[in-house]
């Protein structure tokens, strides 16, 4: 299924409601909501729903002639929500992100060593490579293939 026809189906009920034309944030929170559903519903990874987003965004005002000026205006929030680098993680309030990098790096490795579905852990991956250089990802990559990696122990 496509973005359009998902973010249609999900939003079907709201395209002809005068009273969207303005902006309400409850009602676009409950968009919110039905979009994240579908795109669950679709087994859309973190990385293709960022994706989605980026091309979303790209045919805005498309999307703006389809549905009323308050939806137009939600969904231009959510594809910028989901555009965003990171979302804010308060258990790393400094500047400083180099445990934010190691930590998501670590959760990846984790997540794909229990699950090994990328779908589920591509959050993880999404995050580390937001955040840590590539010379950093390089050698901790080939400390896992070396099996010598200080983050994981049996």
């Amino acid at each position: 299924m496509s973005s359009a026809s998902a973010i249609l189906t999900a939003l079907s009920d709201l395209t002809n409601n005068p009273k969207l034309e303005h902006y309400d944030p409850h009602i676009c929170k409950d968009i919110h909501i039905k979009l994240d559903k579908e795109a669950r519903d679709q087994g859309l990874s973190y990385e293709e729903r960022f994706e989605m987003a980026k091309k979303n965004m790209s045919v805005y005002d498309k999307w703006a002639s389809i549905f009323p000026t308050g939806i137009s205006q939600c969904l231009k929030e959510y594809w910028k929500e989901r555009m965003s680098s990171a979302p804010l993680d308060p258990r790393f309030p400094n500047v400083n992100q180099t445990k934010r990098c190691w930590i998501n790096y670590v959760d990846y490795q984790r997540c794909m060593e229990m699950k090994n579905d990328e779908k589920v852990c591509g959050y993880f991956k999404h995050l580390y490579k937001d955040f840590c250089p590539e010379e950093w990802v390089s050698k901790w990559d080939d400390e896992m293939d070396r099996g010598v990696f200080p983050g994981i122990h049996d």
